[in-house]
């Protein structure tokens, strides 16, 4: 793998580890299900837009279509779903390393379903992950620290269920697009099918979705309408995380070992807390690092 594609990777972490620190107020304020779902509205418009200037829609057929749409539902719309409300009641940092809890999921799954080998290493590497993600949890936060980033909004182990939710929801969607490129499909038009779809699931859950997962406090401590400046960081949130975390994958990708760039990929939570540090003025707790680190070389063990 050429420094290039290394580059590209680690962007892409970076690009998500600063998309998470950019929704962490709008998923405070309008809730995990509205905000996802006004999020994909601009990422969806994006990749279409994309995928037509490319012309790749004829690289899918239905085969690829259907499972790309079925991707959509389960990781988009309920995966995001679930994963932004855990965001607004355990704040970026805690949501970010529960969000690392998908590459052991994705890989029991993956055993399970396709009868792949689960290795020893992948074995002590998901012990990894879960054991980064208790202590990050558990002991992530220092005595004295005031953001309101590191704020338990109701329940924790509620909050925690929502983020578990999340990674099962990327795993599941990861699972089910997995087989589309096998038929080397464009990927800028699996991205934008995966999306329409997830959106119009959303669209459709909406009633459902909003009212059952609202902000656990009382909606007056948020707009009563969305004005230019909340649509001006969903729109930017999901360019810098989606839009343009998306194209440094497909970099990355294009010439990279995949074990190598998910590896990568993975450091997003290990890079968000220098940058938390950076925003809040406040330094995170050793548990918060070591359980960052812990469930990235939990990752590594697991994909390579």
């Amino acid at each position: 793998m050429t420094q290039g594609f290394e580059v590209a990777a680690l962007g892409a972490a970076f690009a998500w580890a600063i998309g998470g620190l950019i929704a962490a107020w709008p998923t405070k304020v309008l809730g995990g299900p509205r905000f996802t779902r006004l999020r994909m509205y601009w990422v969806a418009l994006a990749l279409v837009v994309i995928a037509t200037a490319l012309g790749g829609w004829d690289t899918l057929g239905s085969r690829e279509v259907t499972l790309l749409g079925a991707s959509g539902v389960v990781g988009l719309a309920f995966g995001d779903v679930a994963l932004f409300t855990a965001f607004a009641r355990l704040g970026p940092r805690r949501t970010g390393i529960l969000f690392a809890a998908n590459a052991p999921m994705a890989a029991v799954a993956s055993a399970v379903i396709f009868d792949e080998r689960f290795s020893a290493t992948a074995l002590v590497g998901s012990a990894f992950v879960m054991v980064g993600v208790t202590l990050a949890i558990a002991f992530g936060t220092r005595v004295g620290q005031s953001h309101h980033w590191e704020a338990i909004h109701g329940s924790v182990w509620v909050g925690v269920g929502f983020g578990l939710l999340g990674a099962a929801g990327q795993a599941g969607g990861v699972l089910l697009a997995d087989p589309v490129f096998d038929v080397d499909p464009d990927p800028w038009a699996a991205a934008a099918v995966r999306a329409i779809v997830g959106l119009a699931a959303l669209v459709a859950l909406r009633g459902y979705f909003e009212k059952r997962a609202q902000v656990p406090y009382p909606p007056r401590t948020g707009p009563t309408r969305i004005g230019w400046k909340l649509w001006g960081i969903i729109i930017i949130s999901g360019t810098i995380a989606m839009v343009i975390g998306k194209t440094l994958v497909l970099i990355a990708l294009s010439g990279g070992d995949p074990g190598i760039v998910s590896v990568l990929v993975a450091t997003s939570p290990v890079l968000q807390l220098p940058l938390i540090w950076l925003v809040t003025r406040e330094r995170p707790a050793t548990g918060a690092w070591t359980g960052a680190l812990l469930a990235t070389l939990g990752t590594g063990l697991i994909v390579l």
